[in-house]
């Protein structure tokens, strides 16, 4: 009985395992493209390097075509940017590097190009597209302050290594203990002349790879963020990986700091003797915070006790010292006018000013610590007449330093939008400066100076010289002290008859043109809501608000009409009928 069973295993087990290998062959023939491509990049990750360089607008879109067809695939971008310093002093970024995860790496060449082009702007500022690199957000900056261009969604590898347990390193460390790919760092190649005409092979070579390891590393460290068993050949999940990664976006690499963001992630809060443990909160340099809280919440009251609005500590105590005002209750400190105010709370706009604000960032809810945020910045600001500039508290609200930051890149998108529909350029060109220095007036002035300071111990042969460009500026065959004196006061610069402030060129534009400054205040308010999603915003915070606060003040006779001319308010037909009656 035994001698006939085991016929029967062993058919059922070669059965089991032909089945076996007939469903294997099946997976490894759907998935043989990505098995080779595996195979590819492990055999060497740069292998299908393909290297394009842009520099006509043409040749720009044809490979943004392709760029963004790859990002619909995987929405990784390699970045980097290369750049010539002359005399100690930074030129406007030279080339900006994109590299996709199939190997185009595109360099373009803004030197040649002089701008950035529509769409490659809207690459670099689409939130769900991620620029990887080593601190990519320093060069993000560049490109913000040269060309006006505000890149999302940037994020430092570093914070992807230490989150799967690799030692964060350079770019070169990265590569060689990750991919086992080196990369010629050489000092030669990194300070060469990006702005030649023509770039030589071991320059396109240097700078299409710093793109394309970036993303191959960002490649590498997500499969192990999202680890799957070996034979799970599908594709990562993309959507898990950036939920991951969103609050790294954006953020510059510091030590420590990662510790204290996944400690926050991890809610440890107790320490093993049951205390709460003290974090050290992560600070961003450039964004200043306040030593105080910003809402006091002190109580404000007219004559006859109704609530005005909600003011601070200081504030209410000014109104007291100039005799305007008593202290009626000390918790919280109310203070009550002993004069009948211009106007009283009225509708929802008089609720905000009377409702109790908190002190917590308005995006994340961060309690500390906390900066001051201008939703409509003060560049435009500072043109709006009196009666818009002043009670401007509903725009001040507070975010916390990274939210902060992140902020001031999604405002840059913002500005260039302005920037395009006002003709009002804001970056470092011929139209945006002032006043221009003549350098032949800074030679004359320059050599006047050495002359009447220390002409005695100049050189016969340096002297002469100097004399020279003051005779030949003059048009004089002698040189007496009096001219000498007039050159080293002279006005070496000019004023810019192409001169465009950009902040007051907008202004003026919505005053006449794109239906009032209550338009472009709703504008920035919208955008601070769109791009920030705030979730802890004041009760009865409106895009409309100073809108509404005008109309209120238009029904009692406490605006002009050309104020409210200038604000686009169509109240202006109802209250020059009120005037006539």
């Amino acid at each position: 009985m035994a001698d006939l069973k085991k016929p029967q295993l062993i058919t059922a087990k070669t059965a089991f395992l032909a089945t076996a290998g007939v469903g294997l062959l099946c997976i490894v023939m759907r998935q043989r493209a990505r098995i080779l491509a595996r195979l590819r990049n492990y055999r060497n990750p740069l292998g299908e390097k393909q290297i394009r360089v842009i520099e006509t607008p043409d040749e720009c879109q044809r490979v943004l075509d392709t760029l963004k067809r790859h990002c619909h695939e995987y929405k990784v971008l390699g970045f980097d940017c290369e750049w010539v310093t002359v005399g100690g002093k930074r030129r406007p970024v030279a080339l900006l590097q994109l590299s996709s995860q199939k190997g185009l790496c595109a360099l373009f060449r803004l030197c040649t190009l002089q701008q950035i082009p529509k769409g490659l702007r809207d690459l670099l500022e689409d939130d769900n597209v991620i620029k990887v690199g080593v601190g990519p957000q320093d060069d993000a900056h560049k490109l913000a302050f040269d060309y006006g261009v505000g890149v999302a969604s940037t994020l430092d590898l570093r914070y992807l290594a230490a989150l799967v347990n690799q030692k964060p390193g350079g770019l070169a460390k990265m590569a060689k203990s990750l991919l086992d790919v080196h990369l010629d760092k050489n000092w030669r190649l990194s300070c060469s002349d990006w702005e030649a005409k023509v770039l030589n092979e071991k320059q396109l070579q240097y700078a299409a790879n710093d793109a394309l390891v970036a993303v191959k590393i960002f490649e590498k460290l997500a499969k192990k963020l999202d680890a799957k068993p070996f034979w799970n050949l599908s594709s990562i999940n993309f959507t898990k990986i950036q939920e991951r990664l969103q609050p790294f976006y954006d953020i510059r690499f510091k030590e420590g700091s990662l510790n204290n963001i996944m400690a926050t992630e991890r809610r440890k809060s107790i320490t093993t003797t049951g205390r709460k443990a003290k974090q050290k909160q992560m600070q961003t340099r450039s964004i200043s915070t306040r030593s105080r809280a910003l809402y006091d919440n002190c109580n404000l009251q007219a004559p006859d006790g109704e609530l005005l609005c909600t003011i601070d500590a200081k504030k209410a105590q000014w109104y007291v010292d100039q005799g305007l005002g008593v202290v009626v209750a000390k918790t919280p400190l109310t203070v009550r006018l002993n004069f009948e105010p211009s106007g009283r709370a009225v509708g929802d706009v008089g609720r905000y000013y009377q409702t109790p604000k908190e002190n917590r960032c308005v995006v994340c809810g961060r309690l500390d610590p906390l900066s001051r945020k201008n939703v409509v910045p003060r560049e435009y600001r500072k043109h709006f007449p009196v009666v818009m500039k002043s009670h401007t508290s509903h725009d001040v609200l507070l975010l916390c330093p990274d939210c902060h930051q992140l902020s001031n890149i999604y405002d840059l998108r913002m500005r260039m939008k302005l920037a395009e529909q006002c003709d009002a350029p804001f970056t470092k060109e011929e139209s945006a400066v002032k006043y221009y220095e003549l350098p032949e007036l800074k030679k004359v002035k320059s050599a006047s100076r050495a002359l009447l300071q220390s002409q005695n111990e100049i050189p016969a042969e340096r002297r002469n010289i100097l004399i020279k460009i003051l005779l030949d500026h003059y048009k004089m065959e002698e040189l007496t002290d009096e001219l000498i004196k007039e050159a080293a006061n002279i006005d070496t610069t000019r004023s810019n008859e192409n001169y465009c402030q950009h902040g007051e060129k907008v202004v003026s534009m919505y005053e006449t043109a794109f239906g009032g400054l209550c338009e472009l205040e709703k504008q920035w308010r919208q955008h601070f809501l769109t791009t920030m999603k705030p979730k802890y915003l004041p009760d009865l915070w409106n895009v409309n608000h100073n809108a509404n606060r005008l109309e209120i003040r238009a029904q009692e006779g406490r605006v002009e009409k050309e104020d409210l001319i200038v604000a686009g308010l169509s109240i202006v037909a109802d209250v020059e009928s009120v005037a006539k009656c």
